[in-house]
């Protein structure tokens, strides 16, 4: 039987957008009269009214109410359908791939934050993941109030930036979470709005129809390429060395191990490697505990780990589980093995790429008891450490190589799947604007960077209707993997000639063996700033780091001119400026020797006596320190591709 049905985007403790009338659709009998009227405002609005369509779909506009709330909603057609608590104030799209998607607990201060996360003015709708062929009409999810319990797996960037918005406009926020890591931009548009920028779009969409029928071939055959591509590329672990066969054991003598806080990386820690590392701690637990279940609860632990109590094994997360250095671990120890006293937890930690370790966050460290309710144990602090086997850090540039799966496997990163599942559907519901971070899927192809991005954005311009909506976005931060990645950040720059637009500069919080940055605060307040400098009209903010107007060549030294450059200064106090680099006519650079000079920097280089052009920051990952009082970091520029 047919009956009302809202897009779940609809729903208790939603946020409409201020300012304007909002859209609101949903299903239907054929020619069901749908009435609107709202509750909560302090001159009621009058009600509204419309019909569903032949094939039951319907779309009215909710009043333009005043920022605030609590508001309710009545929804009248063939049912009723009550919308509670919803508020008013300014909703922003939050998209892109793995570094926005990352989770506000594996942020780098997350535990505090989680704790302090009370703010019911802001909500978060997390649109899951899919993919479709064809643009769709529906998407399931729902919208949760900010509190300790649900933060944990908010968007981190989207956190903080709602986090400052909200503290600067008093009003609520509303964050549509839509994101995929590991995702390239020409997914996230329309076949429209890609075709005219990536020729082949309509070739890859051909081939993906056709190739559905041969799925199981293809499945199996990418799967052994990718594997044989591991085996080649990254370290096997073989397994637990003859050194290392007692240190599962809780009478082995540790105590001339080094310690270790946890969380963190073992890489931030000294351990300048890839390989096996053991970790160890000892519990003292309560006579209350012994002899029941425990719970050990570990955080992620980057990549893979074989886990012991008392000697005997707790748990395993092995090669073979997706995203496993994201993963929290959850081990049940049985009750025979826990006893009251000194008991002992051994990791054994292989972590074949980056950083590794036990990455936390520090609040989903605890052991917990089957005893008593609520009874935990915290296991951040430190942990004694040795390592079983080194193996030297295998770099980002392992990457390039990686086999790329074919059209039928690759959904996620086909032209068009992901507007078409995670993007078309919330069309046109009321926003403020967009927040934006991707572009490491893109590398490779970053010379079509700027016309498939700029697409994108105009793409979404136009479906939402709303005018030039403002649009945010993050360059990407430092990270050793390719040279392709100054070549990137620079489409990235370029698309700053699309109006509305704003960059986040983050080459200063980049991790040189990490691709996921832990510091996701500054990211989400450097957003928060572009927002607050446009979207908002604030005139007194500051919210871009230096930025390069201009070059004087004069003998052998060059000058470099910056705007918003008030207050110029290294973020480390020291008088060398890092990062800067000169070419003669030969091309070659060479790192120059860089000072500032009120709020220029002249720099020369003794293997450059005639230079011709400057480079700042480029590189994959590379030390930077220049920004301007506002502490807002300087952005790459290169002058030989001006």
């Amino acid at each position: 039987m047919i009956t009302l049905l809202l897009l779940t985007l609809f729903g208790d403790h939603m946020v409409l957008q201020r300012g304007q009338a909002n859209p609101i659709w949903g299903w239907d009998r054929p020619q069901q009269a749908i009435t609107l009227t709202v509750e909560g405002a302090a001159r009621a609005p009058a009600a509204v009214h419309t019909t569903a369509g032949a094939d039951g779909y319907w779309r009215l506009n909710c009043p333009e109410l005043p920022a605030g709330g609590p508001y309710r909603l009545h929804i009248q057609g063939s049912t009723e359908r009550v919308l509670e608590d919803v508020l008013v104030g300014d909703v922003w799209l939050a998209s892109g791939q793995s570094n926005m998607e990352f989770s506000l607990q594996q942020a780098r201060g997350a535990e505090a934050e989680i704790a302090s996360a009370n703010c019911p003015m802001i909500r978060v709708a997390k649109i899951p993941r899919a993919t479709a062929q064809t643009p769709q009409d529906k998407v399931e999810t729902s919208w949760l109030v900010c509190t300790p319990a649900n933060a944990p797996t908010f968007t981190a960037v989207g956190y903080y930036f709602a986090r400052e918005i909200q503290r600067d406009t008093r009003v609520p926020i509303g964050i549509i979470d839509s994101t995929w890591g590991g995702t390239r931009v020409e997914a996230w548009t329309s076949r429209e709005a890609l075709e005219p920028v990536m020729p082949t779009a309509g070739e890859e969409l051909s081939q993906l129809a056709t190739s559905e029928a041969d799925l199981a071939r293809l499945r199996a055959a990418y799967a052994a390429s990718i594997a044989a591509w591991e085996r080649k590329v990254f370290p096997i672990d073989t397994g637990i060395a003859p050194v290392a066969a007692a240190w599962r054991q809780a009478s082995f003598d540790d105590h001339a191990w080094r310690t270790m806080p946890a969380p963190g990386s073992m890489q931030s820690h000294g351990f300048k490697a890839n390989g096996a590392v053991w970790f160890r701690r000892t519990l003292d637990l309560p006579a209350s505990w012994a002899g029941h279940d425990l719970t050990l609860n570990l955080g992620a632990i980057d990549d893979f780990d074989d886990t012991f109590f008392n000697g005997e094994p707790a748990g395993r997360t092995r090669e073979d589980t997706p995203e496993s250095y994201r993963v929290p671990r959850h081990y049940t120890v049985p009750g025979r093995l826990v006893h009251a006293g000194a008991n002992v937890v051994a990791v054994r930690v292989f972590d074949h790429y980056g950083d590794g370790g036990l990455m936390g966050p520090a609040g989903s460290m605890f052991a917990e008891s089957s005893a008593v309710l609520g009874s935990r144990l915290a296991l951040t602090g430190d942990w004694r450490w040795e390592v079983e086997r080194e193996i030297p850090l295998v770099s980002g540039v392992v990457f390039a190589t990686q086999p790329q799966p074919p059209p039928g496997l690759a959904m996620p990163n086909s032209p068009t799947a992901l507007y078409n599942a995670m993007i078309a559907p919330l069309v046109p519901y009321g926003l403020k604007g967009f927040i934006w971070y991707q572009g490491e899927a893109n590398v490779a192809a970053h010379a079509s960077y700027r016309d498939r991005f700029t697409a994108m954005i105009r793409d979404w311009r136009t479906r939402w209707g709303q005018g030039t909506l403002p649009f945010y976005f993050v360059q990407l931060a430092s990270f050793t993997e390719s040279p392709g990645w100054p070549y990137l950040r620079e489409a990235q720059t370029q698309t700053l000639s699309e109006p509305a637009t704003g960059m986040a500069v983050t080459m200063d919080i980049g991790e040189e063996h990490d691709i996921h940055p832990k510091n996701k605060h500054d990211v989400g307040s450097r957003l928060a700033l572009l927002a607050r400098a446009g979207a908002y009209g604030e005139k007194d903010v500051v919210a871009t780091g230096p930025t390069v107007a201009g070059v004087e060549i004069a003998g052998g030294s060059a000058r470099v001119h910056f705007q918003s450059a008030r207050g110029l200064r290294t973020h480390d106090g020291t008088a060398a400026v890092l990062g800067f680099a000169l070419a003669g006519a030969d091309g070659v650079y060479h790192p120059a020797v860089a000072r500032i000079d009120g709020e220029t920097v002249v720099m020369t280089s003794p293997a450059v006596t005639a230079p011709r052009t400057v480079r700042y920051a480029w590189a994959d990952y590379l030390a930077v320190n220049l920004e301007n009082a506002a502490g807002l970091p300087a952005a790459p520029f290169r002058t030989d591709g001006l």
